[in-house]
């Protein structure tokens, strides 16, 4: 997930050994402050989710959002072919420094290849919903089905947003259903060092919910794997 100038700051600052981490604000008014550790941080210290989920990438390999290029990196080390795009310039050239080889300043909405490029497209770190909504997300799957070979596949994470007790968002989640939006569809922007970035939408889907858009884009989940609330799937085409 990237969100612009400060989002890519912070990731350079954090590069250049500066933790200071970055503010999320909700449309709500909630707020809560990150750390960009996780965008750093080493195979070990990865969600179990994740780490089953990238046992099933095979060939070339598209990741998406790739943000400070954690995955990318360690495919790379396990001879994959990967390319890393980032809407953010700053985050691509954080990865780049960092030693991912083809890295590019591209949207996920916008993805330039030729037909059949990659066998193995990633939208980890949440970036299921990097479109920000249902109908945006199921055009991106079918726009990543025509880059992707006939065999090819998505490993997608996301986070369950019923599966919380925090009474903000369980407020937010009404908010959501009295407005016809889903319950996991948030609209939010990045602070860091009182530099604030553009509102975007972002959507958490559940298990099922991310079934349904996929599968009406042309993918079936195939593998799930899940730990409390994060999980990442396996898409292959229908």
């Amino acid at each position: 997930m990237s969100s612009g100038k400060p989002f890519g700051k912070g990731l350079m600052a954090y590069l250049n050994g500066d933790k200071t981490p970055h503010r999320i604000h909700r449309d709500d008014g909630y707020a809560e402050d990150a750390s960009f550790d996780a965008y750093f941080s080493e195979y070990d210290d990865w969600p179990q989710y994740e780490k089953d989920a990238l046992k099933e990438v095979e060939g070339a390999v598209l990741d998406v959002g790739c943000g400070a290029g954690r995955h990318a990196l360690w495919l790379q080390q396990r001879g994959f072919r990967v390319t890393a795009v980032d809407i953010s310039p700053e985050a691509v050239e954080v990865a780049i420094m960092r030693g991912v080889r083809d890295c590019r300043v591209m949207s996920a909405l916008q993805l330039s290849f030729d037909a059949a490029s990659f066998d193995t497209v990633l939208l980890l770190g949440n970036n299921f919903g990097i479109a920000g909504n249902p109908e945006a997300t199921g055009k991106m799957l079918k726009d990543i089905r025509g880059i992707t070979a006939q065999e090819g596949r998505i490993i997608a994470s996301s986070r369950d947003p019923a599966v919380t007790d925090n009474p903000a968002h369980l407020r937010y989640h009404e908010y959501n259903r009295a407005i016809g939006r889903p319950i996991g569809q948030v609209t939010i922007r990045i602070e860091y060092k009182g530099e604030f970035g553009d509102w975007f939408d972002l959507l958490l889907a559940s298990p099922s919910d991310m079934a349904r858009i996929s599968e009406a884009a042309g993918w079936r989940m195939e593998r799930l794997f899940r730990e409390n609330a994060g999980y990442a799937a396996v898409l292959s085409k229908i």
